[in-house]
């Protein structure tokens, strides 16, 4: 299966003096990208259920992007351990990688505030979307 993509609309207020968007703004396009792909595999789960949060991410810039461009963020696990997974991000401008991003995901129990196991029907439900991890 394709990766979920998700479209991303480059607001002027993204931009830097530079006219292209500026670095730090590439976190919150993930950030959505992520997100509406976390609804999705958890069937519309409301925001302030999702069962994970960030713990890490790298993000690598191909080439810039700027005001206008018509981008697109896709989404894809690649990798899900005992309590963590990791999510593949692009960002395509024209079917042109211009920005990945790798992100570790931790499954979190916030009752307990800590860390828990990833369950297996969320494992089953990846493997039903993908595919494939």
């Amino acid at each position: 299966m394709d990766p979920f993509t998700y479209p991303i609309h480059i607001r002027f207020g993204d931009t830097d003096a530079l006219g292209h968007v500026n670095n730090a703004v590439y976190l919150s396009y993930f950030e959505a990208a992520r997100l509406a792909y976390a609804r999705f595999l958890l069937s519309g789960t409301s925001l302030e259920r999702i069962p994970f949060i960030l713990g890490q991410a790298t993000v690598r810039f191909l080439r810039p992007v700027f005001f206008d461009d018509t981008i697109v963020s896709t989404a894809h696990i690649t990798r899900i351990g005992t309590k963590s997974f990791t999510l593949e991000h692009e960002l395509l401008r024209a079917g042109e990688v211009v920005t990945h991003c790798s992100s570790e995901l931790i499954w979190f129990d916030y009752a307990a505030d800590r860390s828990s196991a990833i369950p297996d029907e969320f494992r089953q439900r990846v493997l039903d979307v993908q595919g494939s991890l």
